[in-house]
């Protein structure tokens, strides 16, 4: 894969997320509004999941790790959009070179989330996000450098389970596009891409007062793992 094509890839990505957002949009913008609570939406996350990469010959177990937070201004009653930034990790302990079995970096992004359904009884939403991945190490004579966009979809239902409590439900869709850039000693450009774009997850949401909450999720299907994280709406 050159860079043309890495580019190529992402705008694909990025073209399959506007399509599901443009198919959601009569409803989200359809829906009424019963409870407005916030402009600004602000949270910390903890994300650990790992899922299998395809390479050019192999397939590799690789483990992601996430510590950041996400901020979202509200565009209006039904739609929001923010940023995404924090610290990540990669881990694959079968990747042939020993710089890229452990790598470090960060993540940068771009999140649209729309409100399908709000009750008392479900409410309903829609997640959009772009995020770009970098993570590298050097040691001696070897760089690994791992550059990689992650597009995803997620659709996201909740069922309270008392007046604080609700179960959360979700699936989702996501592509993988990058690269893995050697140099040194051994100089490659090795592709990579997801194996599996489909997965769901399920979690519980706990309200600590009317604008924030904590809670987790678990994941299975394209990545097996979970999450917690801490929101707070001003």
């Amino acid at each position: 894969m050159t860079r043309h094509t890495l580019f190529s890839n992402t705008g694909h990505a990025i073209k399959n997320l506007s399509i599901a957002g443009l198919l959601c949009l009569p409803m989200v913008l359809n829906a009424q509004t019963l409870d407005y609570q916030g402009r600004v939406d602000f949270n910390v996350h903890l994300q650990s999941a790992t899922s299998d990469w395809r390479y050019d010959n192999e397939t590799r177990r690789t483990r992601i790790g996430r510590a950041g937070f996400g901020w979202s201004e509200t565009l209006s009653p039904r739609f929001s959009g923010g940023l995404l930034l924090g610290y990540l990790d990669l881990s694959q302990a079968d990747n042939p070179i020993d710089n890229g079995q452990i790598t470090t970096g960060y993540y940068a992004g771009l999140q649209l989330n729309g409100k399908i359904i709000d009750t008392k009884f479900l409410s309903l939403k829609l997640d959009l996000s772009f995020i770009y991945n970098s993570t590298q190490k050097t040691r001696e004579d070897q760089r690994v450098n791992n550059v990689w966009t992650q597009a995803e979809a997620n659709l996201i239902a909740r069922v309270p389970l008392g007046k604080r409590i609700g179960i959360q439900l979700g699936a989702n869709t996501y592509n993988i596009s990058g690269e893995q850039r050697n140099s040194g000693d051994i100089s490659s450009i090795n592709d990579f891409s997801e194996t599996t774009r489909t997965g769901y997850s399920a979690g519980i949401d706990v309200a600590v007062d009317r604008s924030g909450s904590i809670g987790f999720d678990l994941f299975a299907g394209n990545r097996e793992g979970g999450r917690i994280y801490f929101r707070r709406r001003f």
